[in-house]
């Protein structure tokens, strides 16, 4: 049995930011602290940030990474904010393997994590570096080069590794490339070269699973796509769903039903009568005396028509 969720309440605070009523706090000054112990606390840690907000919870990131990781006994997660959850771990070797292993991914939609930073840059948690492979270039054309202008308005290129001449396969090239997972991912670029050639290439992002359908975006799947807008013609031919369409249809069959009935039914046509005309035959049906009704007998005779009915005398036996 369906039983729908109950809807969370809102919090005080929750509340009040709804409605827009809470002021600028009050400045106040903080003396200078010693915060070199948690420094060093936390400089062994990495911050991993939900991305898809409807899939991933703080509480379920806590729990599932670290199996996936496969550091379930050597590392420490919490919940530092509404999307953002902290893992501590004991040695560099263990923080080293999640960051240069990834990209990560939970119920296969993927989370960006780097290494905290007590001064954060402006893009932290807003980049993942991804292994494209970049198929389409033609052999003779397989140039650093050419990749870095390729590819390089993606985002920051960290490595480029090109085929060597006794490699068994030079079907694409693979590039290391810091991607802003706020922007659209983009799946194919075209290449003009000099010299005059042009040449359509594809981006293969290796290990990503799920993606946004409608606007490439690794925030959300294609049912909760903000981005999507349906051109003019779309919503001229926009389905109905299939209960109006039972709906119309009985009445349809209604309809034709009604239309067979009324073929079937010739009614015959209206004749107007003038008021002389009328009134005439008011009056004969006022002098016309109604018909007794007749009466059934078993005397034998002849049948003598009277003025208001039937009446039957016996013959007369010579």
């Amino acid at each position: 049995m369906f039983r729908p969720k109950k809807k969370k309440e809102l919090s005080l605070m929750e509340e009040l930011k709804e409605l827009e009523l809470l002021e600028e706090g009050e400045m106040v000054d903080i003396p200078d602290l010693e915060n070199d112990d948690l420094i060093q606390e936390n400089s062994l840690s990495v911050i991993v940030r939900c991305l898809n907000p409807t899939v991933h919870k703080v509480g379920g990131l806590v729990k599932a990474l670290p199996p996936i990781w496969g550091l379930e006994d050597r590392v420490h997660g919490r919940g530092v904010g509404a999307d953002r959850v902290q893992f501590i771990f004991q040695s560099d070797i263990d923080l080293h393997h999640v960051l240069t292993r990834g990209p990560w991914f939970v119920n296969g939609w993927i989370v960006s994590l780097d290494q905290w930073s007590p001064s954060p840059s402006p893009d932290f948690l807003h980049k993942i570096l991804f292994w494209i492979g970049v198929r389409g270039l033609p052999v003779h054309l397989l140039k650093k080069q050419a990749v870095d202008s390729l590819i390089g308005p993606l985002g920051k290129i960290e490595k480029v590794e090109l085929h060597a001449k006794n490699s068994t396969s030079v079907e694409y090239i693979r590039t290391q490339v810091w991607i802003n997972t706020d922007e659209p991912l983009q799946f194919r670029r075209t290449a003009r070269f000099k010299s005059g050639e042009v040449i359509p290439t594809e981006l293969e992002y290796e290990r990503l699973i799920k993606v946004c359908f409608l606007c490439k975006h690794l925030t959300h799947d294609q049912t909760k796509c903000p981005y999507q807008v349906l051109p003019q013609e779309q919503h001229q031919n926009v389905a109905v769903p299939r209960r109006s369409n039972q709906t119309q249809g009985g009445s349809l069959r209604k309809d034709q039903q009604g239309g067979q009935n009324s073929k079937a039914t010739v009614k015959a046509p209206r004749t107007t009568h003038s008021r002389a005309t009328q009134s005439r035959a008011t009056s004969r049906r006022e002098t016309i005396p109604a018909a007794a009704p007749y009466r059934k007998t078993s005397q034998k005779g002849k049948a003598i028509a009277g003025e208001s009915s039937r009446v039957w005398k016996q013959k007369e036996i010579v």
